[in-house]
This record gives structure tokens, C-alpha cells and sequence, in this order.
């Protein structure tokens, strides 16, 4: 049966006060509401720990992580309107067949109505389970930090598990339970740790952070151009971070103020700084699952491909954000789009659904958020692909460069992460937080068309096309190496600076010839081989 004990301490001079004790013991098998499961696996006497039932997870195929968890959306009455968005603790009994070797994580998951999916939170330091058989039950604990469950709102907690290598068999789990600290005073005051009184930064979009206050759940943050004011930032922030676009040359002040059930922090000062005219971008990002990340393998972008990370083959443990601004991709004004294509590592799994989003600065004001410079961030515009075994994963869409647009470098942000049918948060801006997903910054140099080197570049012609087998290019001069590249931008061969080259090998379809020149530039020619 399902246990829910709400503690009511008194105490001289102060109010009751209510803590979260919650088990789910799998006892209630009929009660499917109240459990949910992904990956595989079953309610069995065999996975019990204590009375009768527990959750079995069954491990192989294409199962790449599973789990069980309590949902508190089905038990609102009694879960939801008690949570205070405390710290918690959550732990559950486990044990496993011989040869299942990967990951175990106490977590948390929130539940997205718009794709009636759910999506983890937060999970736990993880345990390594090695081969051996663990016969015993065995308490795995994680802790939840205050604020990462949010009052009110929908919740599941309880046990996933990620496998490693190619492994099969069980891994069960039993008495899965959450006790939450309890609150009877305000929190703390705080102070930023970025920017500081009297400090200059740079205009564009800036990343303020703030240490965590121990019974804090939200954060009350204002910025203005007035002591006290919020005419720039005004808003509860969930978490210690909050981006804020400034402009330059600007006296600035800024206040943050944690909050709880019980009330806001009482006698926080506020700070004050200016801006200058350097441009900076918000970062950095972080993920909301740092060892089940997802990352980029490589991007296509004005006919060139950058390789970010050849050898990843499944998620783990790798960084939300990387910084590629040295690579700069050479774009003329000649064209008014241009595909980009991304290749994402995934988990294997057919069910998932995997989406990108990409953003560029083209008025280099510092920030992503002028019309024209948000690419598929929407659930209506968003490059997704589902129901595909595929590791890695090709998503292409098409950049249109906006009108007017002046030269020079630019920046570019190219999100990639889990989606459901609703987008991802992650995706919908530049500067949101990933999820399981990773990040990645370049440089787009936005030049005029037909300078001098061009005008030579331009009469270079390959033929025959279509082909058959060997392609023939006229001038070969100042070219450093070819890329070969197929119609979802996956390069499929490189080759050495040569007048002819053999690509009999090839299968039938549209490719493109893209010439590299030690300048740095390219020259990019459709190709069809019969």
C-alpha cells in the first residue's frame, strides 16, 4: 500500500510546519496511476525488497536507460500541495542479476503536458554497479537541493538507471520513498558573485549568479537603471543564475532577495555597476543531466565541417558547452541561405525524438534576440527527428541570412537535445540552460562577394555533371584539400588537391564539391552522380 505520513511539529512561539514522508512501495499493483515506468521492466514479486511487489527494470536491446518513479501529479492531494521545494532526500532498495553492469541515480522528473512526457530534472551522484550479482537489498540515497522541486507544481522521483556497454539482464528496485526538509523561518540574505559593487562589464547579454541559500526555493532578482528599480530584469528566478541583457555605457542596479514558503530574506542590500562598449555573449551553459549528456559530433555549415567529437558514441558524461569561436565558417553575399546540418550522438533508442536550434548575432549587438537571429526554436519550426534507431542522428535545416545584413564576424550558437513534440526549453532560447543535450559556439565571417581572389575562384568549374565516376576540377590552384560531402551534409570522403578525382565508390544522389583554399575560404559545387 501506498504510505504518506505528513509530520505536524509544534513548538513554543512557533507555527506547525509540515515535512514531506513519502513511500512507494509498488504494493498497489492495480494502481497503475500512481507508477511510472520507461525503458523496460514490469511490476514482479520477484524485484520485492519488502511485503510483496517491486519494480522490475529489464535491461537489453535497445534500452539504454530505465526506470521506475511515483508521480505526484496523480496524487496532488496528498504530494504536490505539500512539497515546499526543500531539499529531499530520495531512496529506494535495490538488487540485480549477475552480468548488468552501468549507473544508478536517485532522480527527479517533470512532467511536459504539451508532449505528455517527462522530462528529468535532477539526478543524484550516481552509483557504479560492477557484474557481480547483488542478492541483498541494497539503500540507494540521493539528495535533492532546495529549489529543484518547485511548490505546486508536477513531479516524479524516484530510480534510474543507465547501462553501460551492451549488457542485459535485471536490476530491481523497491520502496521508493522522498522525505523533505522542513521550513519555518525566511531564508538568508545573498549577494551576487557576478557582477559585483562597482564592477564594469561588458553591454550584451550577461549571466549574474548568486551562492544558494540552504532553505531558499526561488529568488527574487531586479535590475534597473534606478536604485531599487526592475525596468531591465524584474522576476522569481528558479535556480542561481539569471541572464540579463545590458546596454552599454549604463549605470546599473541590481538587487536578489531568496524566498521560501515562509517568506523573503529580510534586509538584503543591492549593488551597483556600469557597462562598457565590449560586446559579450550569456554563458556559461550548464545541463540539468552532466553525466547523460548527449553531444554534437560534428557540424556542417557553408560547405565546411567541423568535427567537435569523433569518438563519442552514446550519452555520458561530457560538457553542456564548448567554445568554437576559432573555427570561422566563410559565408559571401552572394547567397541569401545556407544549409546547416548537425550530427548528434543519441542513446540508440527509436522512441526518443531529437531536435536543434541555432542562433546568430547578425547585427553583433551581443545577444540573439533580434528578429531574423532565431533559427527552429519553436515547436511549429523546429528540426526534429523521431522513431529512428540512428546513432548518430542527421538533423539540416536552412539559415536565411537577413537583409541588410552588415560584413564582419559574427557569432553562432547551435543547440542540440532530447525533444518531445513540444520543444525542449533548451532550444527555444540561446542563453536556456541544456538539458541532456550540448552547445557550441562558432564564427561566421560575412564578406563581400567577387573580391579579387573570388573573381579567379569563380571561373573554376567541375564537370562532368552529372558523373559517372570521375569528376574532373579545371584549376586547382591555392586549393588546400576537397571535401565530398552527401545531401545531409555528412562528409563522406577528403581528399588530397588533385585534377581528377575517382569517386566511382560513391552511390547514386546529389553531392557537394567543396573546394578548401589555404585562404580559408571555399568554393562549393553541386554534383549529381548518376
Amino acid at each position: 500500500m501506498k504510505k504518506l505520513l505528513l509530520s505536524c511539529l509544534l513548538g513554543l512561539g512557533v507555527g506547525a510546519h509540515a515535512q514531506l514522508n513519502y513511500v512507494g512501495d509498488f504494493e498497489e499493483a492495480t494502481n497503475v496511476g500512481q507508477y511510472a515506468q520507461f525503458g523496460g521492466g514490469t511490476i514482479a514479486a520477484a524485484a520485492a525488497c519488502s511485503g510483496t511487489l517491486g519494480g522490475q527494470l529489464a535491461i537489453g536491446g535497445t534500452v539504454t536507460q530505465t526506470g521506475w518513479m511515483v508521480l505526484n501529479d496523480v496524487l496532488e492531494e496528498e504530494f504536490g500541495k505539500i512539497n515546499n521545494g526543500q531539499e529531499a532526500a530520495i531512496s529506494f532498495n535495490y538488487k540485480k542479476a549477475a552480468g548488468v553492469t552501468g549507473t544508478l541515480y536517485a532522480a527527479v522528473f517533470t512532467y511536459v503536458a504539451a508532449s505528455n512526457a517527462w522530462n528529468i530534472e535532477y539526478v543524484s551522484t550516481g552509483t557504479v554497479l560492477g557484474s557481480a550479482a547483488i542478492t541483498t537489498c541494497t539503500q540507494k540515497t540521493g539528495i535533492i537541493p532546495a529549489g529543484k522541486m518547485q511548490p505546486g507544481q508536477s513531479y516524479g522521483y524516484g530510480a534510474w538507471f543507465v547501462p553501460s556497454g551492451s549488457t542485459t539482464g535485471n536490476v530491481f528496485v523497491d520502496d521508493l520513498s522522498i522525505v523533505q526538509q522542513s521550513v519555518t523561518a525566511v531564508p538568508a540574505c545573498t549577494t551576487f558573485t557576478n557582477p559585483t559593487s562597482g564592477a564594469v562589464l561588458p553591454s550584451g547579454t550577461n549571466t549574474f549568479t548568486w551562492p544558494a541559500v540552504a532553505t531558499a526555493v526561488n529568488y527574487i532578482v531586479t535590475v534597473g537603471t534606478t536604485p531599487g528599480g526592475n525596468d531591465v530584469f524584474g522576476g522569481v528566478v528558479a535556480g542561481t543564475s539569471q541572464n540579463v541583457a545590458l546596454a552599454p555605457n549604463t549605470t546599473y542596479y541590481a538587487t536578489v532577495t531568496p524566498w521560501n514558503t515562509v517568506g523573503e530574506a529580510v534586509g538584503c542590500t543591492g549593488i551597483t555597476f556600469t557597462t562598457n562598449n565590449v560586446v559579450s555573449y550569456c554563458g556559461p551553459l550548464t545541463s540539468s543531466a552532466p553525466t547523460a549528456v548527449a553531444p554534437i559530433k560534428s557540424m556542417n555549415f557553408a560547405g565546411t565541417t567541423k568535427t567537435s567529437d569523433a569518438t563519442a558514441t552514446t550519452i555520458g558524461a561530457f560538457p553542456a558547452y564548448e567554445d568554437f569561436t576559432t573555427t570561422i565558417f566563410e559565408v559571401k553575399d552572394n547567397v541569401t541561405s545556407l544549409p546547416l546540418t548537425v550530427l548528434g550522438t543519441t542513446n540508440g533508442n527509436p522512441v526518443n525524438g531529437w531536435a536543434m536550434s541555432v542562433f546568430i548575432d547578425w547585427n553583433s549587438d551581443g545577444d540573439f534576440d533580434d528578429a531574423g537571429e532565431s533559427y527552429f526554436n519553436t515547436t511549429a519550426t523546429m528540426i526534429r527527428k523521431v522513431n529512428l534507431p540512428d546513432n548518430p542522428i542527421s538533423l539540416t535545416g536552412n539559415i536565411a541570412i537577413p537583409a541588410g545584413t552588415s560584413y564582419g564576424q559574427k557569432r553562432m550558437r547551435v543547440k542540440y537535445n532530447f525533444s518531445g513534440t513540444a520543444i525542449h526549453t533548451s532550444l527555444v532560447s540561446a542563453c536556456a540552460q541544456m538539458g541532456n543535450g550540448q552547445a557550441e559556439d562558432y564564427t561566421i565571417n560575412y564578406q563581400q562577394f567577387l573580391a579579387v581572389d573570388d573573381l579567379n575562384k569563380s571561373n573554376v568549374s567541375v564537370y562532368p555533371n552529372p558523373f559517372t565516376d570521375v569528376v574532373k576540377i579545371s584549376d586547382i590552384k591555392g586549393v588546400k584539400s576537397i571535401n565530398i560531402v552527401d545531401a545531409s551534409g555528412r562528409t563522406v570522403k577528403t581528399l588530397a588537391p588533385a585534377a581528377e578525382l575517382n569517386l566511382g565508390h560513391l552511390k547514386s544522389g546529389m553531392y557537394f564539391v567543396n573546394l578548401q583554399y589555404a585562404d580559408g575560404s571555399v568554393k562549393t559545387v553541386k554534383s549529381i552522380k548518376k
